[in-house]
């Protein structure tokens, strides 16, 4: 077993489990950030989410990355969410695939995919504004980010530059493609102690960037939803479970499944009541 990824299961960083009710919370609002960012301030949210209560939208024009955020005062929480790819520039930025220095932690000597840095770095400041402004409000509420896709690789990223700064916060994501290379892989694993990924049976997107060639990797604490919706955690030691989204080879993926998660459609009328 190569050591290095053995640092998943220091008890310091390692969490037991994750929690049911934010994972499905999560997708619901991952599914709502798909909805134009004109409907964000009014947008009324159905399910898991009804207590849902929008604070900002987060948007970067330069990449097109949008996003909210907002608080849930009957669970004391607060969100931070990103949309996935739903623009031509969302989908060059996914595209920038060539790793650059990842200079949040400079030590670590990691790389990380060019695009979705660029896409983090650019709207942070936004992020911190928000997150201080409804801390302010609710200081002793935790703090949970996610997102779908591009927006579930921004969501660890930023989740990584609210750490640097010294913010505790979870991490649920869905379908999140790699990162970074296997340095940054296993330095995730120790900095974010609540962080979980979701993939979803033959879903393409967790497969790229691809590990050949290019040198990518997941970070660990995957949770593998087969065809039939069931959950599985997958290994503690490795991003790279050949039982779970590995089990199937780039060839054989598809992007069906990566449109539903947790049984959940990835589209902004399915979290939405109409008003």
């Amino acid at each position: 077993m190569n050591l290095f990824f053995l640092l998943c299961l220091v008890p310091i960083f390692y969490t037991m489990g994750y929690d049911t009710n934010i994972a499905n919370y999560g997708v619901w609002l991952s599914a709502a950030a798909y909805c134009n960012k004109e409907q964000y301030p009014t947008m009324k949210l159905g399910g898991p989410t009804c207590n849902f209560q929008y604070y900002e939208t987060l948007y970067d024009k330069s990449t097109d990355l949008l996003g909210y955020t907002g608080v849930d005062q009957t669970k004391k929480q607060l969100y931070v969410i990103f949309r996935g790819s739903a623009s031509l520039t969302n989908w060059l930025d996914d595209a920038e695939v060539l790793q650059v220095s990842y200079d949040t932690f400079p030590d670590c000597n990691c790389k990380v995919h060019t695009g979705f840095y660029k896409s983090a770095k650019n709207i942070y400041s936004q992020v911190e504004d928000s997150l201080d402004d409804m801390l302010d409000i609710f200081p002793e509420y935790t703090v949970v980010i996610t997102g779908h896709s591009y927006g579930a690789a921004v969501a660890q990223l930023i989740a990584m530059e609210l750490i640097s700064r010294k913010y505790t916060v979870s991490v649920y994501n869905y379908g999140q493609p790699r990162i970074g290379n296997p340095t940054y892989a296993a330095f995730v694993n120790t900095k974010l102690s609540n962080s979980w990924r979701f993939t979803h049976h033959k879903d393409m997107v967790p497969h790229v960037p691809p590990m050949t060639g290019l040198d990518y990797y997941h970070s660990c604490r995957e949770v593998y939803e087969d065809e039939n919706h069931n959950l599985n955690i997958c290994s503690d030691m490795d991003g790279e479970d050949p039982t779970c989204a590995d089990q199937y080879a780039l060839y054989q993926t598809d992007t069906t499944d990566h449109h539903t998660y947790l049984n959940h459609i990835m589209e902004c009328e399915t979290s939405t009541i109409a008003t």
